[in-house]
């Protein structure tokens, strides 16, 4: 029944691929039951006497773009899609007279993806290019109705592309990435006359015991004077400013700022403040201050603004981080934040159980990795005490794009709306301009230092890269540089670690993510590699090495097990493309070894022993089996008769006279024909499912598959490299129907010919012409364990292309000899039809997927071509 169950799946799978690319995908919508974001967070939704939201979440109405406008169907927002499309979202909502008269209003998206055009009440307000990240727009009353329903419209398109989108449709091992109105979307109401663009920022002089807030702020008036009846000019307005510490008992008082502010102007203030011996926030301290601004027109308070700031100095050198004036080392961890099948959409309640996950286990900083984050983990992570690394979803960029002048612009709109979206959250302390970058390709140089540039005018955030191979050299705008270690630890590649401190600084190397993936579950011991138990002494000996060695720190990849749109052969097969590279999965439990061992080791509690075990060998008996069965068969078939014998001697040995006997009609037995071409095509799928098993942990192997850009692709060969028997069971019946191919196609290329050519010569020819297959029944035994001792893997590559390469001439052969034509056509015609196919099949994937760049980057990353 297990058979049948995963060759039914493996059916679909081949049956979805087959139509890939003909058929449009189906669009699922996902609604998490129950959630509700956390509105008590004032301080979060910046909610005060004076502010207030309209929380627009719940049920809208959707239909495709393209569809029937009378057939909408309601869903709940935020949601998430699976699928690809263009919709149409729509929300009804209510404002009186007297709101809009005596308020200012914002529109506030939270997170939606991808692409956007938003509108209200049939007028389009704003055209959003692309991105998850937060955004806000401002709502002019003008268009606002009070007797009647507004109408919010959002024109929403997702579809993820290889060559302009943030993130890239080929990505390894990044979260699974859904369309749809994923985050909370509300209106910010504030008063006509109100504090806009307010800035915080900090000097922290660790020697001199003393910081300076300084305080940037924006009065605007959008009074209506029909209204209010007042005159041009607003007289008797003050901007107070008070900074209270973390303990409350403690408020400083900035003296207050008076003026005049003509209609419809603004006011831009600046205010600053010097604090003596101020509590530093720090992971093991994080106590931040509460900065509150009071607008006042004479004695009536007009407008409050609320927010806090985490006072700490955060600075790269040579030699180390620096935290508050002392040596500072990184122990973090990835987040990427996933809740199984609804991608990031989690209640505010999961957001915070997270965050606490992760600062239990003793962690003193997170990197919100290859994806977006939502802007309450930041918050979290400063009340918790996390230091945030966020950055830019990028990773596996071939050269091409990355110097693509449409796709750098769209990298800094990126990162302009961080500076917007992201700058008031203390807890961020460095930016990321993506991931596996190769400063051998200028262009990625180029754009590192194009970025890096952007960041560095317009904020104090530390810059960081991570990086696809060890040589790395200095770019410029660059503060961190980030190793990329994937089942690998430090000492493993110790010498070019070493040379990168010396070249770059100490100080500026830390590795950015450590992975281990799983796919064997849990053994005896962590001498089984890929196991539960291996990934624990993997992570304890990477925390041994950062403590015992110069380095700025590392981020163990990652808290969760992840899903992603890519099965990943690293991880195992699994329906629901789950990577198991987490501390804990996706329940959160806490019960892996792996978490416990990382446990003890940040909080300095009992030790966690990890036992040791013994090897298992995990060599498939199916190998040796099937082996076995076809030497028996091929012995049954050599001892069947001396017509046999003769024919195959023949064949091997003097292929133009037994081709020749073959198109004059000899006597040939048809089922010796049969027999032999069923253990040909079983010993091809042996061979291959070897190849197949030896390749499943394979990082090339598993990112050539990526560049192709298709899920079901991969997903297809993740299935047979991890089921050996159903794969020569599968490959076995490719291999048959594909002999019928081949025939059929030679049949068809006779009727160019003058010379008769039956059917049965063709099937003949075509099964003969690949007898020299049966010598390798001794290596489909013993294939995969003289592979994974990798001493001889070159040869026998070379070895397996030779083999193809003659069986190939064998077969033309045969083809001029029955078709009775010079060789010279025969060659050329069918190298024409090979490289059409095999053209065709890459042009797809370029033109759609971009195939060929990303296959050409990965040959690079890996150092296979220069």
């Amino acid at each position: 029944m297990i058979f049948i169950r995963h060759n039914y799946v493996l059916f679909l799978l081949l049956f979805a691929l087959f139509f890939n690319g003909f058929t449009p995908g189906q669009v699922v919508f996902r609604e998490l039951t129950g959630y509700k974001p956390n509105l008590d967070d004032h301080s979060f939704f910046e909610i005060t006497q004076t502010r207030n939201i309209i929380l627009l979440n719940g049920k809208w109405k959707v239909y495709p773009a393209d569809g029937d406008v009378e057939k909408k169907v309601t869903i709940n927002v935020p949601s998430v899609f699976d699928g690809e499309g263009e919709f149409i979202f729509e929300k009804s909502f209510n404002i009186t007279e007297r709101e809009i008269k005596t308020n200012s209003f914002d529109l506030v998206f939270l997170g939606l993806n991808y692409r956007a055009d938003i509108s209200i009440n049939n007028i389009i307000i704003y055209r959003h290019p692309g991105g998850e990240f937060p955004f806000t727009i401002d709502l002019s009353r003008d268009i606002l109705k009070s007797d009647a329903a507004n109408l919010l419209t959002v024109k929403l398109f997702y579809k993820l592309d290889s060559k302009i989108t943030i993130p890239l449709k080929q990505r390894f091992l990044f979260a699974r990435n859904y369309g749809g109105i994923v985050h909370d979307v509300y209106i910010y109401v504030k008063p006509s006359i109100n504090i806009s663009g307010f800035k915080i920022q900090s000097e922290v002089n660790p020697s001199t015991k003393k910081a300076i807030i300084k305080l940037n702020s924006v009065v605007v008036d959008h009074e209506i004077l029909e209204f209010y009846h007042v005159t041009d000019v607003i007289a008797n307005l003050s901007l107070k400013a008070y900074i209270t510490s973390p303990d409350s008992v403690n408020t400083f008082e900035i003296q207050q700022y008076s003026f005049g502010l003509k209609k419809n102007k603004e006011e831009a203030i600046e205010q600053s403040i010097e604090i003596s011996n101020p509590v530093l926030w720090s992971p093991e301290n994080p106590k931040s201050y509460k900065v509150r601004m009071e607008l006042w027109r004479e004695d009536v308070l007009i407008d409050v603004l609320e927010r806090t700031i985490a006072l700490y100095s955060f600075d790269v050198t040579d030699n180390s981080l620096m935290l508050n004036g002392k040596n500072f080392k990184l122990e973090g961890v990835t987040y990427i934040p996933e809740f199984n099948a609804y991608g990031d959409l989690m209640d505010y309640d999961k957001f915070d159980e997270d965050i606490r996950l992760i600062k239990n286990a003793g962690f003193n900083a997170v990197r919100i990795a290859k994806i977006v984050p939502h802007p309450y983990y930041l918050t979290l992570c400063e009340k918790y005490g996390l230091m945030v690394f966020i950055e830019i979803p990028i990773g596996m960029l071939p050269p091409k794009i990355s110097q693509d002048q449409n796709f750098v612009a769209r990298c800094r709109y990126f990162i302009t709306s961080y500076f917007s979206a992201y700058e008031k959250y203390s807890a961020v302390a460095a930016v990321g301009l993506g991931s596996s970058f190769l400063t051998s390709i200028d262009s990625h140089r180029a754009l590192l230092i194009n970025l890096g540039e952007l960041v560095k005018k317009n904020t104090d955030w530390i810059t960081f890269a991570t990086f696809g191979n060890l040589k790395i050299s200095a770019v410029a705008n660059i503060d961190l540089y980030g190793l990329e270690l994937l089942n690998e630890l430090p000492e493993d590649r110790l010498s070019e670690i070493n040379q990168l401190q010396n070249d770059i600084g100490v100080g500026r190397v830390f590795i950015s993510e450590a992975t281990y993936t799983v796919n064997k579950g849990n053994t005896d011991g962590y001498v089984n590699k890929f196991s539960y138990e291996a990934q624990a002494k993997f992570f304890s000996d990477l925390i041994d090495y950062s403590r015992s060695n110069p380095l700025s720190g590392f981020f163990i990849n990652s808290i969760t097990d992840i899903r992603g749109d890519y099965s990943s052969l690293l991880s195992g097969y699994t329906s629901n493309n789950i990577y198991n590279i987490g501390l804990v999965g996706e329940n959160r439990k806490t019960n892996r070894i792996a978490y416990k061992v990382v446990y003890s080791k940040l909080n300095n509690t009992d030790r966690v022993t990890i036992p040791i075990g013994s090897i298992k060998d995990d060599a498939p008996m199916v190998f040796i089996l099937i082996g076995l069965v076809l030497a028996l068969f091929m012995g049954v078939l050599v001892n069947s008769g001396k017509k046999f014998r003769e024919d195959a001697s023949r064949a091997l040995l003097r292929p133009y006279n037994y081709y020749a006997d073959i198109r004059d009609q000899r006597i040939m037995s048809a089922y010796h024909t049969a027999f032999l071409g069923v253990i040909i095509v079983i010993i091809q799928a042996l061979i291959l499912s070897n190849l197949l098993y030896y390749f499943k942990t394979s990082i090339v192997f598993e990112k050539l598959l990526l560049s192709f850009g298709s899920p079901v692709l991969i997903k297809v060969v993740n299935y047979l490299c991890w089921n050996p028997f159903n794969a020569i069971v599968w490959i076995s019946m490719f291999g048959i129907l594909f002999a019928l191919l081949t025939t059929l196609f030679i049949r068809l290329a006779s009727l160019f010919i003058r010379t008769r050519v039956y059917l049965t010569s063709i099937f003949f020819t075509v099964i003969w012409a690949f007898l020299p297959m049966v010598f390798l029944i001794p290596l489909g035994i013993v294939l995969y364990r003289v592979l994974i001792a990798d001493i001889v893997n070159i040869y026998i590559y070379l070895s397996l292309f030779v083999l193809m390469f003659w069986v190939v001439y064998r077969l033309l052969k045969g083809i001029y000899v029955i078709f009775d034509t010079s060789p010279g056509r025969v060659y050329f015609y069918s190298s024409l039809f090979i490289i059409f196919i095999f053209g065709s099949i890459l042009l797809y994937f370029e033109i759609n997927n971009s195939a060929i760049q990303y296959i050409l980057f990965t040959l690079k990353q890996y150092s296979i071509i220069g």
